[in-house]
C-alpha cells in the first residue's frame, strides 16, 4: 500500500464482463466515497485527493472503462459506465458501506446517473468542474482538429477515446438532465472560476436542473479544470457537507415514518375503542 492506497483488480459487470482497475484507500467507517474521473480517465491525478482524504472514509477512484489497463476501445455508454461501480455498492464483494459519488468533468454526469440509478445505495453526489452542456469552444475546435483526415492517423489511441466519449454523451445528456428532476439526494456542485476547459456557466445550468434545495452551488475563486490537484481539501469538504446533508435527510425520514406509525397506532385504537 502506498500512501494509505493500494491499486485493486476486479472484474466490472458491464454487459460484456470487463476486467479493469481502481485506487482503494481502504477504512473503517460507515461511508464510501466513489469517484468517476473525467476524460481521459486517469486515476494518478487523484493521488493528491487520496492522501490528504479524511480519516475514516473509504474512497475508490476508478479506472472507467475504456481506460482500465489494456482496454483498447471507448465505451461511450452511461449506463455501462455506472456499471463499472457495481462491486462498491452494498452487497458487492467489497463490503456494504453508505455510498456517495463524486465526478469531475465527464464524470460529473455519471456521479449523478449512479444515485439516479442506485437510490437506495448512493446517499448523496459531488460534482467538480461537470461537464453538464459543452466545454469551451477552444476546446471544442480542438475535439474537432483530431477528426481531420490528414491528423487523426496521429492522434493517440487515448485521445480518440476521448473525442468517443465527448461526441457519445450528446445524446444522453438530456435524458439525464430530465430525469434530475426527480432528484432526492443532496448535491454539492462545485466550479472554479478560471476553469480554462468547462464553464462555471455548466454549474449554473445543473444547479437549474437539480430540484430546489438539493443542490447547493460552490464556486472557488481561481479554481481551474484540475480542483482535485489544486484544492483537494475544499473537494473533502464538500464530501462531508454532502455526508452531513445525507445523515440529517435520514433523520428526519425516520421521524416522519415515527410519526405516522404513532398516527396510525392512534386510529387503529379508536376504532377498537
Amino acid at each position: 500500500m502506498f500512501g494509505g492506497f493500494r491499486e485493486i483488480n476486479y472484474s466490472a459487470p458491464l454487459a460484456t464482463p470487463l476486467m479493469t482497475d481502481a485506487f482503494h484507500r481502504p477504512a473503517g467507517g460507515a461511508w464510501r466515497l466513489v469517484v468517476f474521473p473525467g476524460s481521459p480517465c486517469n486515476k494518478l491525478l487523484f493521488t493528491r485527493f487520496l492522501r490528504t482524504a479524511p480519516a475514516g472514509l473509504d474512497i475508490i477512484v476508478l479506472s472507467r472503462p475504456g481506460f482500465g489497463k489494456g482496454h483498447k476501445s471507448p465505451v461511450i455508454e452511461f449506463d455501462q459506465q455506472v456499471a463499472a461501480m457495481a462491486p462498491f455498492l452494498p452487497g458487492g464483494a467489497f463490503g456494504d458501506k453508505k455510498i456517495v459519488t463524486l465526478g469531475v468533468s465527464y464524470g460529473g454526469e455519471l456521479a449523478l446517473k449512479a444515485a439516479l440509478d442506485f437510490p437506495g445505495a448512493v446517499k448523496g453526489a459531488v460534482t467538480v468542474a461537470a461537464l453538464i452542456d459543452e466545454p469551451h469552444d477552444y476546446a471544442l475546435k480542438l475535439e474537432a482538429l483530431g477528426g481531420e483526415s490528414g491528423i487523426e492517423p496521429y492522434v493517440p489511441n487515448r485521445w480518440q477515446k476521448v473525442r468517443a466519449e465527448i461526441a457519445g454523451r450528446r445524446a444522453q445528456i438530456g435524458p439525464l438532465l430530465e430525469r434530475l428532476a426527480a432528484f432526492k439526494a443532496p448535491v454539492e456542485v462545485v466550479h472554479g472560476d478560471f476553469d480554462a476547459i468547462v464553464p462555471k456557466s455548466n454549474a449554473e445550468k445543473l444547479m437549474g436542473a437539480l430540484p430546489p434545495g438539493r443542490g447547493a452551488l460552490e464556486i472557488i475563486p481561481g479554481g481551474t479544470h484540475y480542483l482535485e490537484l489544486q484544492y483537494p481539501r475544499r473537494l473533502h469538504r464538500a464530501v462531508q457537507r454532502v455526508i452531513a446533508r445525507a445523515e440529517r435527510d435520514a433523520e428526519v425520514h425516520a421521524e416522519l415514518q415515527a410519526e405516522q406509525g404513532d398516527l396510525q397506532a392512534a386510529q387503529s385504537a379508536g376504532k377498537t375503542a
